[in-house]
């Protein structure tokens, strides 16, 4: 017996807590499709480091979320544009690539000619129109991915894009692929019918027992689990402290005078700073090192510290 769920939710902590839930809790023999979409979200690999992926002052202006996610891979955003699908499934040699066939013969019925390339994409005339990741929790495989349906690539380039600041990471880089939106290649697709072709090809598959829609509020209210998980995706040690050892070295000038932070960043805390400065007073150095050390590390709020340490 196999399922389907369309998450009716754009809460992008939610909808990665729905999806862990259900790794967790598949039945023997099941298959799961699993289609979901977020907001204004920028997602990244399991070993990612979000100031490195993210220009996160952008994303935070334009009001977005930041989230780590258990697949590993690159960062990725995520809008109304754009179609996550998950399945979820046993374990095996050619799994991943009867997945793909799924996916393959739902953009067939739209006229869309695409193919698997490598271990992650899905191109349609050499432009990347899929990305997908993988992770196994014991015999159950969990393969997600994206379908630009109708993705806003100019704000896409402003969040992924991080401002130079010499930044040099342990972490795994993203890599920026040339992409294309579906809608390029057929104006005529929409969201549900992409959604109905992919449910089409999923249940020809297979046989399906039910297509449930999820709320968030009547799945929380029925299953306290999928909020405990949900806070943990949402919560700063997650997606910020999780992140690999990196360096970064950040310049501002003040009225008292310019200074250069050299910061040693593990689990997103600051655990190193080296103080350049030419400001007149000699303790500067010293006091910055005792307001900075020890403490979560974000650039906005360190200068604000900083700005108002000398006053």
């Amino acid at each position: 017996m196999h399922s389907i769920y369309i998450s009716q939710s754009f809460n992008p902590y939610f909808n990665l807590a729905f999806e862990e839930y259900l790794v967790g809790r598949r039945r023997p023999h099941e298959q799961i499709l699993y289609l979901w979409q977020n907001q204004n979200t920028v997602v990244i690999g399991r070993n990612q480091n979000p100031w490195k992926e993210c220009n996160l002052e952008e994303l935070n202006r334009l009001g977005g979320q930041l989230v780590r996610r258990l697949s590993g891979g690159g960062a990725v955003y995520h809008d109304l544009g754009n179609l996550n699908f998950t399945f979820i499934s046993p374990d095996g040699v050619d799994q991943i690539h009867r997945n793909m066939e799924v996916i393959l013969q739902a953009l067939s019925l739209n006229g869309i000619s695409a193919d698997f390339s490598g271990k992650n994409d899905i191109l349609a005339e050499g432009f990347k129109i899929s990305g997908n990741a993988y992770f196994l929790e014991e015999d159950t495989l969990c393969h997600h991915g994206t379908l630009l349906l109708d993705v806003d690539f100019e704000k896409l380039s402003r969040v992924l894009t991080v401002s130079p600041k010499k930044l040099q990471s342990k972490g795994i880089d993203s890599v920026k692929s040339r992409v294309k939106n579906l809608k390029e290649f057929n104006n005529k697709i929409s969201l549900d019918s992409l959604q109905q072709d992919l449910i089409q090809t999923f249940t020809s598959k297979a046989e399906v027992w039910q297509i449930n829609q999820i709320s968030e509020e009547e799945i929380q209210a029925d299953l306290p689990e999928i909020l405990e998980l949900k806070n943990r995706y949402e919560s700063w040690g997650w997606s910020y402290g999780s992140s690999p050892e990196f360096n970064v070295e950040l310049s501002e000038h003040f009225p008292w005078g310019e200074v250069t932070l050299y910061l040693t960043i593990l689990d997103g805390i600051i655990e190193k700073v080296t103080v350049a400065t030419d400001s007149l007073n000699l303790e500067v150095p010293t006091l910055i090192c005792q307001q900075v050390l020890h403490r979560r590390f974000n650039q906005e709020s360190l200068w604000n510290q900083l700005g108002s340490l000398f006053k």
